[in-house]
């Protein structure tokens, strides 16, 4: 009699253990999925367009070396803060080849698939620009470490780091003028090139404003390997100086043949060129060039930058690098001033923040997206490449 009372007031409490365990599992479960759900939102997701193939390669390693670089030690601090909730910054590179019309294409995906809020990249103001349209029309802020075509500054969502070719031409034509002693400069720039057009016209406008005699002024065709034609041009003219604005594949081989052909003057470049390269060409001893960063800069930060990037990658860094990593940064101190991963908000952010503090100097972008920065002229000597000169340009 006894069991059986006993089995029989056993059993309710069984069936409410049994509910009780039912009811913490779902709670967990439910929680684990709530969980997932705060980690998937809880990211920052920054598209990255860089050219990792064809013959500017390099340029674009640099780029997305130093996003991720600048990712890396945001995430090791938790994230980026928004509204004190910390969001993992999630990378979406994509290749654009140098082409303005991939490029076109990787920022609409870029948008529309993998909904970044913002988009770093355009090594040159060709892709730039393409990428510049597609952000235009979708309200999604875009940063370029280095495009400095002028055409650039008409885009409202467009931002950069690097000084514009407005700029850069004042500043070389000022150094000719008064460095290298106003002398007879030839320039030979690429005719279906839209950066080396702007900024070819650009020098000559600014050097005979200041004087200076423009000798020849020639151009060349997009896939051109030989420029024997335009060189015998130039020669003719007796230049002292001869102006590349022209990628660092190209002007290679156009030393090269100006040397073979006779030339014994100058040559001077702008933010084109990269000196990896140019240090292993005999031809380029005692050339000029535009920077916008020099290792070593008596900048707050900057030498603690160089120390940590060579620890963590094993090289040191370039100029492009150092760009691309105050492009990074000053987005993330944006999207902390604002508090949010909303596009538009985060325009206004990069626009009406205090100026940014970064290891390439301290800038804001003025409510149009170019920042007020000096050029730096470096100068390839004795092997090495040395700071010149720094100008500022009002």
């Amino acid at each position: 009699m006894n069991i059986k009372k006993a089995a029989m007031i056993s059993c309710p409490k069984i069936i409410c253990l049994a509910f009780l365990c039912l009811t913490i599992m779902m709670v967990s479960f439910l929680g684990g999925c709530s969980s997932d759900k705060a980690k998937k939102i809880s990211e920052f997701k920054v598209g990255v367009i860089a050219v990792t193939s064809g013959e500017l390669f390099r340029r674009g390693t640099y780029i997305v070396t130093a996003v991720r670089y600048a990712a890396d030690i945001v995430n090791a601090e938790g994230g980026v803060d928004i509204s004190g909730v910390k969001h993992k910054v999630v990378l979406y590179p994509v290749d654009s080849g140098g082409s303005p019309e991939i490029a076109t294409r990787m920022a609409l995906r870029l948008i529309e698939k993998d909904k970044v809020s913002v988009i770093i990249g355009g090594a040159s103001s060709s892709v730039a620009l393409a990428v510049a349209e597609v952000c235009e029309k979708k309200k999604v802020p875009f940063i370029t470490p280095v495009a400095s075509t002028n055409k650039l500054t008409a885009f409202k969502y467009s931002f950069r780091v690097s000084y514009t070719n407005s700029v850069q031409a004042a500043a070389i034509a000022t150094f000719v003028s008064e460095s290298l002693n106003r002398e007879s400069v030839a320039v030979l720039y690429g005719a279906d090139n839209p950066y080396s057009v702007e900024l070819a016209t650009l020098f000559k406008n600014n050097y005979e404003k200041n004087g200076g005699i423009i000798a020849a002024f020639e151009n060349y065709p997009e896939g051109a390997r030989e420029y024997a034609e335009q060189l015998k041009k130039i020669i003719a003219t007796h230049p002292k100086i001869l102006f590349l604005p022209n990628n660092t594949k190209k002007v290679q081989l156009q030393a090269r043949q100006a040397r073979k052909l006779g030339f014994k003057g100058i040559f001077l470049g702008s933010d084109s060129w990269d000196s990896v390269d140019l240090l292993r060409n005999d031809a380029f001893k005692n050339s000029y060039f535009t920077d916008h960063w020099f290792p070593g800069l008596p900048i707050p930060g900057d030498a603690e930058f160089e120390a940590d990037f060579k620890k963590k990658n094993g090289v040191e860094a370039t100029e492009l690098e150092a760009l691309t990593y105050d492009a990074a940064m000053s987005l993330f101190a944006a999207v902390k001033y604002v508090h949010s991963a909303n596009p538009a908000t985060i325009h206004d952010g990069l626009v009406d923040m205090p100026p940014y503090a970064g290891v390439t100097g301290t800038f804001d972008y003025n409510n149009n997206g170019d920042p007020d920065k000096d050029v730096f002229i470096s100068h390839i000597k004795n092997g090495r490449v040395v700071l010149s000169d720094t100008i500022y340009v009002e």
